[in-house]
């Protein structure tokens, strides 16, 4: 049996088109909440890994936690006069998110996913989720990509379990699916999604339509630019 972990955002979902108008909401919001300036809310976005528009592939937007994000996003606010407590910014922040999900645009990265991704459970394919984005917005993301359904498993944030790159998700399905380590694959657009493949001794995909094979670390065993190949990776694994 065989079995694909994907990650969601980036991978299964275009990333900017959904993530870049939430967070903007969402660090506005704040910043009025909190009583800091715009230049607070500024370096907050660059800090989480947001310049010109564009998002960073590894920075903490793309591949870090809510936990992560409402660090630097305290920090950031302190630098500019006002002290929160970490349990409430965290509190905060994940509210804003929630309450701004509605503004990104919900984008497959390939038309044909639903399609893809019934091929791939026709073949007898055990498929799975891994993201640090929480329970709420995935599945809302997942039903608006016609991909709600289709996954044996959805592991989310704030499940009570450690975040990717953590090998725990890995060592679960292998358990409770009945899915063996060397059957195991891990697609994903970033270098956290690489080492929580690697933690977990299992293959790794990276997509990405950028040239960046050379310098990923740790390296993946493929390299796509289309999650379509995975018709034909699924054929050399394990």
């Amino acid at each position: 049996m065989k079995g694909i972990i994907f990650d969601k955002d980036g991978t299964l979902l275009n990333f900017e088109a959904f993530w870049l108008p939430v967070t903007d909401a969402v660090l506005k919001d704040l910043a009025r909440k909190f009583c800091v300036p715009a230049a607070a809310e500024e370096t907050a976005k660059q800090k989480i890994g947001i310049h010109g528009g564009k998002v960073g592939k590894n920075s903490v937007l793309c591949a870090g936690t809510y936990a992560q994000m409402s660090e630097i996003v305290r920090a950031v606010f302190s630098d500019f006069g006002t002290e929160t407590a970490e349990k409430e910014m965290y509190r905060e922040l994940c509210s804003a998110f929630e309450a701004n999900m509605f503004r990104g645009e919900v984008v497959p990265t390939t038309p044909n996913l639903r399609e893809l991704l019934q091929s791939l459970k026709t073949q007898g394919v055990k498929l799975f989720v891994a993201t640090t984005d929480n329970l709420s917005i995935t599945s809302v993301c997942l039903k608006k990509l016609g991909a709600d359904g289709l996954f044996d498993g959805v592991f989310t944030d704030g499940a009570g379990y450690p975040p990717k790159p953590d090998p725990y998700i890995i060592e679960r399905i292998a358990k409770e699916y009945a899915v063996p380590r060397e059957n195991l694959l891990m697609v994903g657009d970033t270098c956290t999604d690489l080492q929580f493949a690697r933690n977990g001794r299992i293959k790794a995909a990276y997509v990405s339509q950028e040239n960046e094979g050379a310098v990923l670390s740790p390296s993946p065993d493929f390299l796509m630019r289309d999650l379509n190949e995975l018709r034909s990776v699924g054929r050399n694994f394990p």
